[in-house]
C-alpha cells in the first residue's frame, strides 16, 4: 500500500474534526455523534497505518516471513478501508443536514427577499462549509481511485457508489460513474459494465466521460457481435462528440466493422 492512502485517510478525519466546529450551536447530541465518527476515523486511520508499517517491515524480512502474514494484513486493511468510507459517508450526511437547517434559520422571508435560485448557489467564498465538503469529496475519490488502481475492485466499486450517493452533483461524479462500470468490465461481466455506462450517458451527458462511455459500450457490443449497435454507437460518437478524443478512433473501429 502506498504511505499516500494513509495520507488520504487520516485527511478525510481531519476534516470531518475541523467541521464540527461550524456546529456549535446545534445541540449537544449533534456535536457528540459528528465528532465520535471523526474519532473512529483517525482511529482507523492509525490502524492502518501501523499494517502498512508491518507489511513494510515484513518486506524487508521476506525470507523468514510467510506469504499467509501478508495476505492476512492486507485483508484487514481492505476491511479498514471499508470502514473509513462508510464513517464518511455517515459524517457527511450529518453536516448535510446540519448545513441545511443552518440555511433555512438563516434565510430571509421569501416574501420579502429573492430566493435561492436568484441568488444561486453558495459558494466557498459565501459558505466555508461548502469548500471544506468540496475538499472531502476530493479525498473520498481519491481513496475509491487508489482502491481501484491496486485491483480491490469490489472495495472500489462500493467506494465510487457510495461517493456518488454522497456527492452526485461532484465534479468527480462522472469519473466515479465511469470506474464504477469499469470493474464490471475488468471482472469480465459485460452486462454490468453496459448498464453502468448507459448510466453514465444518461446522467452526465456533457461530461468528457460521456464519449468514453460510448466508445467503451460499443467495443463490448462489438465483442458479443452486436456490430450493428456497436456501428450505431460509433456513430454517437462522432456525430455528439466530434472533438472528443474518443471521436477518431471511433471512426477507426466503426470503417473495420463496415468492412
Amino acid at each position: 500500500m502506498k504511505r499516500a492512502a494513509v495520507v488520504v485517510l487520516v485527511g478525510v478525519a481531519a476534516a470531518a474534526c475541523a467541521s464540527r466546529g461550524d456546529v456549535e450551536t446545534m445541540g449537544d447530541s449533534l456535536r457528540e455523534e459528528i465528532a465520535g465518527l471523526a474519532e473512529g476515523q483517525r482511529r482507523l486511520a492509525e490502524a492502518v497505518q501501523a499494517d502498512l508499517e508491518s507489511i513494510e517491515s515484513s518486506s524487508q524480512r521476506r525470507e523468514t516471513t510467510g506469504r499467509g502474514e501478508l495476505d492476512r494484513l492486507i485483508g484487514r486493511i481492505e476491511g479498514l478501508f471499508e470502514q473509513i468510507i462508510e464513517m464518511s459517508a455517515q459524517n457527511n450526511q450529518l453536516l448535510n443536514d446540519i448545513y441545511e437547517n443552518q440555511s433555512r434559520l438563516a434565510s430571509p422571508s421569501p416574501t420579502s427577499f429573492p430566493g435561492p435560485a436568484d441568488a444561486g448557489p453558495p459558494t466557498a467564498e459565501s459558505n466555508p462549509a461548502a469548500g471544506s465538503a468540496s475538499g472531502e469529496a476530493s479525498q473520498f475519490y481519491a481513496l475509491a481511485l487508489d482502491m481501484y488502481q491496486r485491483g480491490n475492485l469490489e472495495t472500489a466499486r462500493d467506494a465510487f457508489r457510495n461517493f456518488l450517493a454522497v456527492y452526485p452533483g461532484h465534479e468527480f461524479a462522472p469519473d466515479a460513474q465511469y470506474w464504477v462500470a469499469r470493474t464490471y468490465e475488468d471482472e469480465e461481466d459485460p452486462g454490468g459494465a453496459l448498464e453502468e455506462y448507459r448510466r453514465l450517458t444518461e446522467l452526465y451527458p456533457d461530461s468528457s466521460r460521456a464519449p468514453a462511455a460510448l466508445f467503451r459500450r460499443a467495443m463490448i457490443e462489438a465483442g458479443r457481435g452486436n456490430t450493428a449497435v456497436a456501428r450505431r454507437l460509433f456513430v454517437q460518437i462522432e456525430s455528439g462528440y466530434p472533438n472528443s478524443p474518443e471521436a477518431p478512433e471511433a471512426r477507426r473501429e466503426r470503417e473495420k466493422l463496415s468492412g
